[in-house]
């Protein structure tokens, strides 16, 4: 992908970039180089949700993030489907994936606890902790989760972030509180 067309991607939408063409090593057993244009994106990302942060104001930027989540989750509706009332179905699903999310259901509560594996960094391959990703990337998760708990479940649902590593946890940890409204 030339400048050209990476930056006609980018002003698709934040997600656009993520859609670039993946590029194989030529030879299986060699090692992969690392691409340059990885740290490139996600140092100018990170600036990106500062600037937008600092033009639209947090609040419009919050809300942008959740539906960005929402827009990521929804790539998955098929599996949301296939996994419908099924919460243990789909952890194993995401954990086979390799997001490492582990759910729980908290009867007493009526919620859904997520919780990653600890890990130093944020799953989307678009954030990076040394790039000083500021922490309100972190409703993109609460967008993912706003979206695709109603449709595992079939009821509306409250998604609170109890802890992430870009706000300096271990892990990343979201409540999914069930509501008695259906979806």
């Amino acid at each position: 992908m030339d400048r050209k067309q990476f930056l006609s991607a980018c002003t698709g939408g934040l997600c656009a970039c993520a859609l670039a063409p993946v590029v194989e090593p030529a030879a299986a057993d060699a090692p992969a180089a690392e691409d340059w244009r990885v740290p490139f994106v996600k140092q100018r990302y990170a600036k990106l949700l500062q600037v937008l942060s600092d033009k639209i104001g947090e609040d419009k930027l919050v809300e942008t993030l959740q539906e960005l989540g929402a827009f990521c989750a929804s790539t998955m509706d098929d599996k949301l489907a296939q996994y419908h009332g099924d919460v243990d179905g789909f952890g194993a699903f995401i954990r086979k994936v390799g997001a490492g999310d582990l759910f729980s259901w908290d009867a007493e509560r009526n919620m859904v606890v997520a919780t990653t594996t600890p890990r130093k960094d944020c799953i989307c391959p678009l954030i990076g902790i040394a790039q000083k990703t500021p922490a309100v990337v972190c409703n993109c998760s609460i967008g993912w989760h706003s979206y695709a708990w109603p449709k595992l479940l079939g009821r509306k649902v409250r998604v609170t972030l109890k802890e992430s590593v870009i706000r300096g946890g271990q892990h990343c940890s979201l409540e999914i509180e069930l509501l008695d409204q259906p979806a």
